[in-house]
């Protein structure tokens, strides 16, 4: 019995190291998760926090070595619906370096709004309005774990929106979801910014948004390219739901609530992960 226990705690240590091994070769490296920290943070002091889009198109930018240029296949995405849970060990081993890297550019923002209050006081003229010492005083006292707070807050809102889809019936949920794609804001564009085919609005979809208030209005949902296998917005709730659909018309597997299941997941645990005093 002994003897058992101890190769089953020999066998979860190798395969830790397996996956660990595989997260820092493959998925990401150390340098990678600290300059998105840094980028994050130095984007939060600035807009104050960053939506889903927006973190999936500056995550983009990291792993676009991992787009084979031969099939057009994107490698690093192929890994983790294959292996979800490299994300959450990925979590693990690199919390404390985003912290840092979040940490630093916030700070590296700050710096530069010290600096352009500074030389707008240099540069005004006698008649204009300064930047008084209270105006500095307020822009030092800013807290990257504020910020920080604020970021992860605005993840509960994907999570709310994502319980409340998961209350409706798979054909419901399906038709909502799937919609999306033939709406306007998610019909590619051609050369002269015209859709390159006809779009059918997703009224169903907007009706129920706007009725569960997650948006005043059809129009909130604005358009935002990202690059990567189509088209993906960068504002809320748009992004979370073509992300949805994204990745259940891309891997079988993978349904609708499935995925919204697994974000929330996720979510849930990189909060956990990324708790600030």
């Amino acid at each position: 019995m002994k003897k058992t226990k101890v190769f089953l705690v020999s066998l979860i240590l190798v395969l830790g190291l397996v996956s660990a091994m595989t997260i820092s070769t493959q998925l990401y490296i150390k340098e990678q998760v600290s300059e998105i920290g840094q980028r994050v943070g130095y984007n939060s002091y600035w807009y104050g926090s960053m939506g889903l889009g927006e973190l999936l198109f500056l995550n983009y930018y990291y792993v676009y070595s991992h787009i084979n240029e031969e099939t057009g296949e994107n490698e690093w995405r192929n890994m983790l619906a294959t292996n979800p849970t490299l994300a959450y060990t990925a979590v693990d081993l690199y919390s404390s370096d985003f912290l840092e890297g979040f940490k630093e550019g916030f700070e590296e923002g700050k710096k530069e709004n010290i600096i352009q209050m500074n030389d707008y006081n240099t540069q005004a003229e006698d008649s204009m309005v300064l930047y008084s010492n209270y105006d500095f005083e307020l822009v030092l006292n800013r807290d990257y774990k504020d910020y920080l707070r604020l970021s992860l807050g605005n993840m509960r809102k994907y999570q709310h929106l994502i319980d409340d889809l998961l209350k409706l019936d798979d054909t419901k949920l399906n038709s909502m979801i799937n919609s999306i794609t033939k709406d306007p804001v998610a019909i590619a564009l051609d050369e002269n910014w015209e859709p390159v085919e006809k779009p059918i609005e997703a009224k169903e979809l907007k009706n129920w948004l706007v009725s569960n208030g997650y948006i005043n209005g059809a129009w909130e949902m604005s358009s935002a390219g990202m690059p990567g296998g189509g088209s993906i917005y960068k504002i809320f709730p748009t992004d979370v739901i073509l992300l949805t659909r994204r990745i259940s018309s891309s891997y079988p597997d993978w349904t609708n609530r499935r995925t919204l299941e697994e974000m929330k997941k996720f979510s849930v645990h990189v909060q956990n992960k990324l708790q600030v005093d």
